[in-house]
């Protein structure tokens, strides 16, 4: 199984005259996440402000992340860093996620 860690700074709304607006490419990454939970890749998803604990566990993240919130979003796929600091198509980061992750499993479904 892949997993896949997502650390990403979650926007407030914006509060207009007559709605509420939320951040478009936030929820475009969200859905893109979301998308990857359907083929089986496990994901989670930690914003460094609230669960500054997770951070802390991988050293990696807290190096790229000591240097401010411009590696965010930060997407690992088994403790790797694939993407960092932009936020990416879905075929981007299914590419990502695939180059990193799912060649292996590919190739078990084709000898099966």
């Amino acid at each position: 199984m892949t997993y896949v860690t997502a650390f990403r700074s979650v926007p407030p709304p914006i509060i207009g005259m007559v709605s509420v607006i939320n951040d478009r490419q936030f929820n475009v990454l969200e859905d893109s996440l979301d998308w990857l939970e359907t083929t089986g890749a496990l994901v989670e998803r930690f914003d460094p402000a609230v669960a500054p604990d997770e951070v802390a566990r991988r050293q990696q993240v807290k190096q790229l992340l000591a240097r401010g919130d411009a590696s965010l979003p930060l997407i690992l796929v088994d403790d790797v860093v694939v993407l960092q600091g932009e936020y990416p198509s879905r075929a981007r980061l299914a590419h990502a996620v695939g180059s990193a992750g799912h060649h292996g499993r590919q190739n078990d479904r084709s000898a099966a």
